[in-house]
């Protein structure tokens, strides 16, 4: 059940009249809410339903250890429990590829041949996003970010939440719980919001990201060799707007279905694209991944007594890259953030030291600097959108050696890249006055308008175009 598609909404919209319905009675909604996102979830592979339940088990009994146990041993040990047990599972469906590839591979190279027929594990739609969710419940009832335990039904609506389950926002229990007590009542304002965010995804989705797949980044590296260097570049332009497009239209879709049920999701983009440093496009970029790992890794080891924060930033950023994918390319990816984070980090603290002001840019400057960061950014999409280091020194062999000049882009292409550039750079104020606007007209016509538009284009949309993301 894709997201953009028509069926996904008609099952959204039996979500949203169940909770109107329930919505005075809060044990009751939550009882129907958990039980359709588990029919949601299934309807992928049923059979990854008893990881969602062992993943949800696991963490809540060890929740439940460390808030009631009086022993620190116990609950250091029921918190270990918990992450070890999640890591586990993550490293197995998503990793065992990976190594195991990697094993014979090493081995190939001593004459030994073969291959294991334990090969292939299947990946789980969600896997990454939902083990990170489900441990940030026992480190914030040990770390006190939580003081009381939820009841096991709470905790399994939670981890099951239909409208973010399979690419977040990444929500942390200390902020989603609350929110169950809470029963927040339905209203029209909230409606025409989650109507504007759902639309916005749609366009971002239908209209720009796969658009520019199908157009242009596909073709572009299933075969670089056959285009202009010129072409090729744009391409890996074309992909750094279709992975934002791609995921933030997920987002907006997601915090659009949640707000119209009276939950609040986490923004998780701030352009950006208009980043002044490599540093700040990560605090505006998949914010709630990222704030993951510097709340949950960083902060965990800069106590380290041998630790320095060029070696964390080193090990946090591998670590994200690794989350994003089983590859040396992925590796590599995370090894170069953290580099360039390290060496902004570095240069500042030089500053600081000769008593120079931060740097600030203005003007000119401004543009030029987040034209060079944007620049850098998409150059290290290559590693993420190749299949491996082998096809990215491939594509980046056909740039430097291209036998043509010509520039195949046509007029939809062109068309969904302008829009992109547009709806990213465009002044946020701009846009907040646009969707100002658009609340204040009456709520029937503003709904018969709105719906009719996501009929539209979820009708336009393909089932099989998946979102990037449920790959991790």
């Amino acid at each position: 059940m894709v997201i953009t598609s028509l069926s996904y909404f008609i099952f959204a919209l039996f979500a949203l009249i169940g909770c109107a319905a329930l919505q005075h009675h809060n044990e009751h909604k939550k009882s129907f809410l958990l039980l359709i996102s588990y029919y949601f979830y299934m309807t992928f592979d049923w059979r990854f339903s008893a990881l969602l339940i062992a993943l949800t088990g696991m963490n809540y009994i060890a929740g439940h250890i460390i808030i009631t146990h009086p022993r620190m041993a116990i609950r250091k040990l029921a918190l270990a429990g918990a992450i070890g047990f999640s890591l586990l599972i993550l490293f197995y469906f998503k990793y065992s590829n990976f190594f195991i590839d990697s094993l014979y591979d090493f081995l190939h190279m001593f004459g030994v041949s073969g291959r294991s027929p334990f090969v292939d594990v299947i990946l789980p739609i969600g896997i990454s996003f939902m083990t990170f969710q489900a441990i940030t419940y026992p480190i914030d009832l040990y770390q006190q970010r939580l003081t009381k335990s939820c009841t096991i039904k709470d905790f399994a609506l939670f981890m099951a939440f239909f409208p973010q389950l399979l690419s977040g926002p990444i929500v942390r229990a200390s902020y989603f719980m609350p929110q169950l007590e809470s029963n927040k009542k339905l209203s029209g304002q909230a409606m025409m919001e989650g109507l504007t965010l759902i639309i916005r995804g749609l366009i971002k989705k239908i209209m720009i990201a796969d658009i520019l797949a199908l157009h242009i980044v596909d073709p572009a590296f299933s075969e670089p060799s056959e285009f202009s260097s010129l072409f090729l570049v744009i391409a890996l332009f074309a992909y750094s707007f279709q992975v934002y497009m791609d995921l933030s239209g997920y987002t907006d879709i997601a915090i659009g279905v949640a707000k119209m049920m009276g939950f609040k999701l986490p923004i998780n983009f701030n352009r950006p694209y208009m980043a002044t440093s490599v540093a700040n496009f990560w605090q505006r970029w998949h914010i709630t991944m990222s704030s993951f790992f510097r709340d949950y890794l960083y902060e965990a080891i800069k106590n380290w007594h041998w630790s320095n924060i060029y070696f964390n930033l080193l090990l946090v950023f591998v670590a994200i890259g690794i989350w994003h994918g089983a590859g040396w390319n992925f590796v590599l990816y995370g090894v170069i953030h953290g580099s360039l984070v390290s060496i902004e980090h570095y240069r500042s603290l030089i500053r600081e030291r000769k008593g120079h002001p931060p740097l600030i840019f203005r003007g000119i400057t401004l543009a030029v600097r987040i034209l060079q960061i944007f620049t850098i950014i998409t150059l290290t999409r290559l590693l993420f959108r190749a299949e491996d280091l082998a096809a990215s020194w491939h594509y980046l062999h056909a740039i430097a050696n291209a036998t043509t000049s010509d520039l195949p882009i046509s007029p939809i292409a062109g068309g969904a890249l302008f829009l992109a550039a547009l709806l990213h750079f465009t002044p946020v104020r701009w846009r907040d006055r646009l969707m100002q606007t658009a609340v204040r007209i009456p709520e029937y016509g503003y709904a018969t308008v709105t719906v009719t538009l996501i009929y539209l284009m979820a009708a336009l949309g393909s089932d099989k175009a998946a979102f990037i993301y449920f790959q991790f």
